[in-house]
């Protein structure tokens, strides 16, 4: 029974999409404030290879990425479908879902819930909370003014990333692009009954695919990323709808909504872990 129980535990993989650490979060991958955050990334090797992007591609993912530039607020559903990594190989495919509401330029708030857990994070314009609600815990950290800003923090200070963060950023298609070193059209295809124009790159650790609505809108509605240097290729995929971008929310919607038992923690730097393991290593 024991050799059982070690086969079938998990192998956490990385959640963030890597294009250097900025991009889409899969099921495993928000950080509590207990544990051990990711590396600060490093400059990319997709930044010093020459790109190679159709016109046609290129066109579309600027025209998304400008829909959602000038959008002053919006709110999104996601569905996803994501692999966890036994350690005996086997690929099992977990849900989760998020719900992300964004008004520029300086708030944001997410509730991300999969089948393990749950998490929900609040940006009020000065400081960043995060609650996991599975153990009860929180923490919250003053980070720099506006919503790209305090994502830089949250990727190089504490060490995760959260979901869709691509999508939150000022410019989504630079943020996108600038990590693809091919990308190509692939056709038109449905996603949920909507005709959808089919994209996909490739970059140094993942591939990853995009379908962008080819009705009035040029919204993304759905994202896949294969992370092919991870063992068994695991994948990530995420279908985005209820797109609202007349709503509008007030503050207070920005602010941490906390359980009144939640205990305060705190995040732990990915700057700090690093200096600290570099003292390790000395001799």
């Amino acid at each position: 029974m024991e050799d059982v129980v070690k086969q079938n535990q998990r192998i956490r993989h990385p959640g963030a999409l890597v294009l250097a650490g900025l991009l889409i979060c899969a099921g495993g991958g928000w950080a509590t404030a207990a544990d051990k955050p990711a590396p600060k990334p490093a400059a990319t090797a997709e930044s010093t290879q020459e790109q190679v992007i159709g016109p046609q591609v290129d066109l579309l993912l600027r025209q998304m990425g400008d829909y959602l530039k000038s959008a002053k607020e919006f709110s999104v559903h996601v569905d996803v479908l994501y692999d966890d990594l036994l350690a005996s190989g086997q690929k099992i495919q977990l849900a989760a879902y998020d719900d992300i509401a964004v008004r520029r330029p300086d708030r944001f708030r997410v509730r991300y819930r999969t089948d393990t857990g749950g998490k929900r994070a609040w940006y009020d314009g000065k400081t960043f909370t995060l609650l996991d609600e599975a153990h009860g815990t929180y923490a919250t950290e003053q980070t720099p003014a506006g919503i790209d800003a305090t994502l830089d923090y949250l990727i190089t200070q504490l060490g995760f990333t959260p979901p869709l963060s691509d999508l939150l950023y000022s410019d989504p298609y630079a943020i996108l692009k600038q990590h693809a070193v091919f990308g190509f059209y692939a056709g038109l295809s449905e996603v949920e009954g909507a005709p959808c124009h089919h994209l996909a790159f490739v970059a140094k650790n993942v591939d990853w695919q995009l379908w962008i609505d080819d009705g009035k809108l040029p919204l993304p509605r759905k994202f896949v990323i294969t992370y092919k240097t991870l063992p068994g290729a695991p994948q990530y995929m995420a279908v985005l709808s209820d797109w609202d971008f007349a709503s509008r929310l007030p503050d207070s919607a920005f602010g941490a909504a906390l359980p009144p038992k939640a205990e305060r923690i705190d995040f732990l730097k990915a700057v700090a872990s690093g200096k600290k393991e570099q003292a390790k290593k000395a001799p």
